[in-house]
């Protein structure tokens, strides 16, 4: 009887090790043992987890200049982009990549790594003036690209949360939408909005550095991120100027750069001084807006800020960077990110003003003549399926970055501007005439253009449940 007893009670005991603490306890382990690998395998996550103690210095990042990081680089490169002055493009790169990998490394690592001067060009803008980028070679592409992803994982944990340019998982429409939030109970309705000139070519080497030094021992870092800043760019003549100030356009580091440059001269400053009073701000790279309880505090942020801005060396445009009372009864409007901020009545409506956005009329234009041109230039290089293939591309683009609910008027806008534009290019491409307007009608029938999106698909910036 004794051993019958036991023997039930020995089997209960090696069923519960098999599902109870110690099976806990090795899946535990397996855990533990794949997020070993994972940190030892991932350089940006080993960063990430180590940067969020705020306090922490890092004294050694060259290391992470590794083979397998730079090939990671080499193919996160888009083949189709403009070259450097080298001419060298990913697929000449490519074909020895493993030796040209190696030969870069080796120079990184001895300190004989050199970058070549940048490839300035000019791109025209919607009010006649140019946006001076600078294009570097394609092997400094690759160094800026791991510096630019070391950088980031370290500094990620430092910038504050409404602060939205060139940063993982965060858009132009979620910075739009927390603004919209801020404003749309009319409890901050003075607003300050600025805007830098020529920001990026502005900003002071010596200063930048200093910054990062606070964050980042590592002196060989530190003279790497020098050398690319102060690389020279070399104009249609082949002059090299060389670069003293700035953060030039076009060069992969260049965003997160500015995005340094500006928490510590701007975000951090206005999160102590400014936030605690009911402030409240948002950024994408060197566009900001501020909004503001009280008409005292805007003007004195307003004539504080001047003072900030000119210790840092930056300088405000005066011409867009302006004070107003956004206030219900107002009735003004103010622009950021290519969307202008109104009040408006909804139809038939009696009630008070509603915040809406809508594309700002300027980028609007650009837009429509962007296009227009993009089909005067192709409409002999593609068949016309072709073009209507890429057309709804375009198309399905401008949804994406500008559908939000309350602009839906201005989608239709372009979409029907797009279809005149098409119309009007497809007749030019012969003496004879490709389309008469019924024939394009029933072309459209056919193979539909992307009309925009119904009510219900577009972006809510607020719950209208709340928002009501």
């Amino acid at each position: 009887m004794h051993m019958e007893r036991r023997g039930p009670q020995k089997l209960n005991r090696k069923h519960k090790s098999r599902s109870g603490p110690r099976a806990g306890k090795s899946e535990m382990n397996s855990k533990q043992v794949d997020l070993k690998l994972e940190l030892q395998s991932n350089s940006w996550l080993r960063i990430g987890l180590a940067a969020k103690d705020k306090g922490r210095v890092f004294t050694n990042l060259f290391c992470h200049f590794t083979m397998e990081n730079l090939r990671e680089a080499f193919h996160a490169q888009d083949g189709s982009k403009a070259v450097g002055i080298d001419g060298i493009t990913k697929e000449t790169y490519g074909q020895e990549l493993d030796e040209s990998l190696n030969k870069l490394l080796t120079r990184l690592h001895k300190g004989t790594y050199r970058p070549l001067p940048k490839r300035g060009v000019e791109i025209p803008k919607a009010n006649g003036q140019v946006r001076p980028l600078a294009i570097a070679s394609f092997e400094d592409k690759l160094v800026e690209w791991v510096l630019a992803k070391l950088l980031s994982a370290i500094y990620e944990p430092l910038f504050i949360k409404h602060s939205y340019g060139f940063r993982p998982r965060k858009s132009v429409l979620d910075a739009i939408k927390v603004f919209f939030c801020s404003l749309k109970d009319n409890k901050r309705p003075h607003v300050v909005e600025i805007d830098f000139t020529s920001f990026f070519n502005t900003v002071p080497h010596k200063r930048l550095l200093k910054m990062i030094k606070k964050r980042i021992s590592d002196r060989r870092m530190i003279s790497l991120i020098a050398r690319l800043l102060q690389v020279g760019i070399m104009g249609k003549t082949g002059d090299i100027k060389q670069n003293d100030v700035g953060t030039p356009q076009g060069a992969i580091v260049s965003p997160v750069l500015a995005n340094i440059y500006l928490h510590y001269a701007l975000d951090e400053w206005f999160m102590t001084e400014w936030a605690p009073k009911g402030a409240v701000m948002t950024r994408y790279a060197d566009d900001a807006v501020f909004a503001f309880e009280l008409e005292g505090d805007a003007k004195e942020f307003n004539r504080v800020l001047h003072e900030r801005t000119n210790g840092y060396r930056l300088t405000l445009n005066e011409e867009k960077s302006r004070q107003l009372n956004f206030n219900r009864r107002e009735r003004q409007a103010f622009s950021f990110l290519g969307f202008t901020f109104y009040w408006g009545k909804d139809r038939g409506s009696s009630a008070p003003g509603r915040l809406k956005v809508k594309t700002e009329q300027k980028r609007l234009d650009k837009k429509i003549v962007e296009y227009s041109h993009w089909v005067k230039e192709n409409r002999h290089k593609m068949t016309t399926s072709e073009l209507w293939e890429a057309t709804n591309a375009k198309l399905r683009g401008h949804y994406n970055a500008y559908g939000v609910a309350t602009n839906r008027a201005r989608l239709y806008t372009y979409f029907r501007k797009v279809i005149s534009q098409l119309f009007r290019w497809l007749n030019r491409r012969s003496q004879k005439q490709s389309y008469t307007w019924p024939g394009f009608e029933m072309r459209m029938q056919q193979f539909p253009l992307l009309a925009p999106p119904p009510p219900n698909r577009l972006k809510q910036l607020v719950d209208r449940r709340i928002y009501a």
